[in-house]
């Protein structure tokens, strides 16, 4: 996730973290959609974790939680993995495709105006959003 706020930050100038709140307000529901579901395989891997926790637990006193518990953590992880990779194209696209449309109607460029989310315009958002912290 950081990965990905970096590489909004390199491309477009704007902090993600003080982005992401008001762009979800704007988009479209397929995105939203698409974004809840990759969220939601993310939780089960998470639950799934929590799972491995207590069979890993369960070993001190029977001896075959513990496979039980390795093959859990191990499907977790990927899991987890493949969810958050997911998780984070969505966002970068996210970004990508409905960066612009954020940035006029918070007023910092024109509605006619074309071309890709200018840097300078993406740390004028970033400017915005954080409330001069």
């Amino acid at each position: 996730m950081q990965a990905t706020a970096d590489r909004v930050e390199a491309a477009y100038g704007v902090d993600l973290a003080a982005l992401w709140p008001r762009l979800w307000l704007i988009l479209p529901e397929p995105a939203v959609r698409q974004i809840q579901s990759a969220r939601d395989s993310f939780s089960a891997a998470a639950r799934l974790a929590a799972w491995a926790v207590g069979y890993a637990l369960l070993a001190f006193w029977w001896g075959p939680a513990a496979l039980v518990a390795i093959g859990c953590g191990t499907v977790a992880r990927s899991r987890a993995r493949t969810a958050l990779d997911a998780l984070a194209g969505l966002i970068e696209a996210a970004v990508d495709v409905h960066g612009r449309e954020l940035a006029t109607r918070v007023g910092l460029i024109a509605p006619d105006a074309t071309g890709l989310l200018a840097h300078d315009t993406g740390d004028g958002m970033s400017e915005v959003f954080r409330k001069a912290e």
